[in-house]
């Protein structure tokens, strides 16, 4: 059987999702949630939202921020996901015209986190000294 996706609901939903994390939602360890894609399930009965955060460890070196409040952690920014997640379904569903507002299921992207990874791997490659130079 194929498999019978629509991009269109599924566009519609991650932009309407992005737009009322900004707008709607005031916890504050969803404030730098980005939403990277929605995958919606045929029946559109689940909709599972891949996101990326900021990494508190990389901006916390980052010179230019002084004080202020520490970014959430990954722990933290899923438990603020998970704390708003009925009032944002519920605003979807006010939204989105679908015959049913899909259960959301937020998840962290895969995608960020192996980007990341082969970056500090290339990275490690680059301060490796040239075996070719001990001889």
């Amino acid at each position: 059987m194929a498999n019978k996706r629509n991009p269109r609901v599924a566009s519609l939903v991650r932009s309407a999702i992005a737009d009322l994390l900004e707008t709607e939602v005031q916890d504050p360890r969803v404030g730098f949630v980005t939403i990277t894609e929605v995958d919606v399930t045929p029946d559109h009965e689940v909709a599972t939202i891949y996101y990326t955060t900021l990494d508190p460890d990389i901006v916390s070196r980052d010179p230019r921020r002084t004080g202020g409040d520490a970014l959430p952690t990954a722990d933290e920014v899923a438990d603020g996901l998970a704390s708003v997640t009925p009032r944002v379904r519920s605003l979807l569903a006010r939204r989105v015209p679908l015959r049913t507002t899909p259960e959301l299921r937020f998840r962290p992207d895969p995608v960020a986190d192996t980007a990341t990874r082969v970056d500090e791997l290339l990275r490690g490659l680059g301060s490796r000294p040239d075996e070719d130079d001990d001889r």
